[in-house]
């Protein structure tokens, strides 16, 4: 739980979303805020599957079926979050679980088999 106000997170986040949308196309949107709330050891990703898929100005014109609202607590972490997110939202496995609306222990074992496969190209 982020215990702050959820009106001001809702806040923060339209205001992110009224300068660009944060859709990244193929269904996918990362609203966000650099706004940073958080204490300095805590990093959110929430992902949420609406139950019908949204209008989000993507620039491929696809509505969003899946959000991943993201809250770091520091400018570098958000970056960083936001390009692994972006990786990962690259790969067609992930895109076609996504679509399934997967459980959260099914999401994060695909994010560490992915990061563990990572991590063992970049030791070659």
């Amino acid at each position: 739980s982020l215990n702050l106000d959820a009106s001001v997170l809702t806040d923060l986040l339209l205001d992110r979303e009224n300068l660009m949308p944060t859709a990244i196309n193929r269904g996918i949107a990362v609203p966000h805020t650099r706004d940073f709330l958080l204490s300095k050891s805590q990093d959110i990703v929430t992902v949420v599957f609406p139950e019908k898929p949204i209008e989000y100005e993507a620039l491929d014109g696809q509505p969003v079926h899946t959000l991943f609202f993201l809250f770091a607590s520091e400018d570098k972490k958000h970056l960083h979050l936001l390009a692994k997110i972006a990786y990962l939202c690259s790969q067609q496995e992930l895109l076609d679980l996504l679509v399934q609306k997967p459980t959260k222990q099914k999401l994060l074992e695909y994010v560490r088999q992915m990061e563990t496969h990572l991590s063992s190209m970049q030791t070659v």
